[in-house]
């Protein structure tokens, strides 16, 4: 299913707010940047000095003549691999925390939006967004501005130390040392442009398959369409492994224009100094130092295109991330919240809710109430409008007309943490975390004690079943309950909103998967357990009606009948 369109900034509006919001701290980074431009400047001085050194060693010149020399390579050598190792250190440092302040963000934007933004969105894709788009995002400013940064620096000096020599060579140095940085830089940007964005939606398309493929592994093998959605997978695979083929020529291309401007400037340097040293205007030892400059100084050419190569990526990455913050917030704090009511009525009056602009009513006027400590069940077909009752009590979707209110205040007076702290939901697709029975119960209340969580469980038909197992609380329940039947999945859901001690209890389809005779003991256990609670019960089982003090029969998101059973 297709992502919302959402509007596509400039490159430097995308750098600037992603800055804005993750930027490196600028000490660290600064200090990174130093240590790496430290560190090239020593490897081209590294080669000066060790050209100059051999180059007149061999005319045997008194040994107090090479002190200098002989001591600047062993300082430059020795110098390379601490300036080396504290650019790691602290640039590294300054990414990881950018990269944690921009998964903070990334889940203060998601949260708000959950679940209405993101309806029509598959989750691998939503998952590719938050994971391995903000992870290479990373990489921005470890192999994206710092080697630009650091090539420019160290540029800069290769050129001043071949002028000081020579001034003619620094001429010939910058014209193919600038020209290499240019060509290679255009020649990686103009094949790489765009493909950065191919390869992100790529990437999010083959995520989104592999989870569905994994999700729906067991349907897509019982129907025989596992093969079809694999090959899905599969074309996506291919497609990306085109891009990886492009990606590979361009950074060979790039090489091999690197190798050539460098044996350029080193014919070139050659070509200056040899009339020059024939002239007695350059020492005849310094001719070997200017080529190895060069060599030095061309080691930062492909550092820099692979940089602007990747800039594609990184901006096709940050549209992605910063996409979601583009999304409409369909619910929002007020800017004066109320404080929390003390009573606990519902009441929902002409409320109008629909989940799209061109999508069909789901509430069309729904009026109910549900009176403090009074137990209702709402019961309809499916797609009536049951699910869209408690999508408006937990404030996941705004209300387009009507009014709901909770103890009398109206839900858009009140924060949207108001209504969930006040209502615990069991839905019929619980989330059931990679975790313990134990876990998955104290989820509600974290600071509950070891007999609450064990009358909680047994209140929801668990304790027998718990009892038999060999690890009781502390069974392992699989990722998303796999271990568990789907009655017990649900009775562990209830557990957990039981265990919340919450005035308002809405339960959704809790007794499905159940026989008769464990629902009943279940919903008897619910209703003696919630005493002097709300209860909001929505169920398609008839029998289990008698239990409530009131039924609501709802039809195309209207109650069409209000009855004591």
């Amino acid at each position: 299913m297709s992502v919302p369109d959402v509007p596509r900034r400039s490159a430097m509006a995308t750098l600037r707010a992603l800055l804005v919001i993750a930027a490196p701290p600028r000490g660290r980074f600064l200090l990174s940047i130093a240590l790496g431009a430290g560190a090239a400047m020593s490897t081209v001085a590294l080669m000066a000095c060790s050209g100059a050194l051999i180059d007149k060693a061999a005319l045997r010149p008194p040994l107090y003549t090479l002190t200098v020399l002989m001591a600047g390579v062993q300082i430059l050598a020795l110098s390379r691999g601490p300036l080396r190792y504290g650019e790691r250190i602290f640039s590294h440092d300054s990414a990881l925390q950018a990269i944690g302040r921009l998964r903070l963000w990334l889940y203060d934007e998601v949260e708000p939006r959950t679940p209405a933004a993101f309806g029509h969105w598959r989750s691998g894709d939503l998952l590719s967004r938050a994971m391995a788009d903000v992870d290479s995002l990373q990489d921005l400013a470890l192999r994206g501005i710092s080697p630009v940064l650091v090539g420019v620096l160290s540029s800069l000096f290769a050129v001043g130390l071949v002028a000081i020599i020579l001034p003619a060579a620094g001429l010939v140095l910058a014209g193919c040392l600038g020209g290499a940085l240019c060509l290679t830089s255009a020649v990686a940007w103009g094949h790489q442009r765009g493909l950065g964005a191919r390869e992100a939606a790529l990437r999010g398309e083959l995520s989104a398959d592999v989870v569905e493929l994994l999700r729906g592994a067991a349907d897509l093998v019982a129907f025989g369409r596992d093969e079809e959605l694999l090959e899905w997978a599969l074309a996506d695979d291919e497609a990306l492994a085109r891009l990886a083929r492009r990606r590979s020529w361009t950074a060979g291309a790039v090489s091999g224009l690197a190798i050539a401007f460098n044996g350029i400037a080193v014919i070139g340097l050659l070509a200056v100094a040899i009339p020059a040293a024939g002239a007695h205007r350059l020492p005849g030892y310094m001719l070997a130092v200017l080529p190895l400059v060069s060599l030095g100084a061309f080691e930062i050419v492909p550092p820099v295109a692979d940089a602007v190569s990747r800039l594609s990526h990184h901006l096709a990455a940050a549209r992605r991330v910063l996409a979601i913050a583009e999304l409409p917030t369909p619910v929002i704090d007020p800017s004066d919240p109320v404080a929390e009511p003390t009573a606990t009525d519902i009441v929902l009056e002409d409320a109008a809710l629909r989940y799209g602009p061109d999508s069909p009513w789901a509430l069309d006027g729904l009026t109910m109430s549900i009176p403090a400590a009074r137990r209702v069940a709402l019961v309809g077909p499916s797609g009536a409008g049951k699910s869209s009752v408690v999508n408006t009590l937990l404030r996941f979707w705004a209300l387009e007309g009507g009014e709901a209110r909770l103890g009398g205040t109206s839900l858009e007076r009140l924060r949207q943490e108001t209504p969930r702290r006040m209502i615990a939901w069991v839905a019929q697709d619980t989330h059931l975390f990679n975790t313990t029975i134990r876990g998955n119960i104290a989820f509600a209340r974290p600071e509950a004690t070891e007999s609450e969580i064990t009358s909680a469980a047994r209140a929801a038909q668990l304790g027998d079943w718990i009892d038999s197992l060999p690890d009781g609380l502390d069974t392992k329940v699989g990722e998303q309950g796999a271990q568990l039947s789907g009655g017990q999945r649900q009775r562990l859901a209830l557990a957990r909103a039981l265990l919340a001690r919450t005035p308002i209890l809405v339960l959704d389809e809790p007794t499905s998967g159940l026989d008769e005779a464990t629902a009943e003991r279940l919903l008897n256990d619910v209703i003696s357990t919630t005493a002097g609670k709300s209860i909001l019960y929505v169920t398609h089982r008839l029998d289990e009606l008698s239990a409530f003090d009131e039924v609501d029969v709802i039809e195309d998101g209207r109650v069409v009948s209000r009855s004591a059973p």
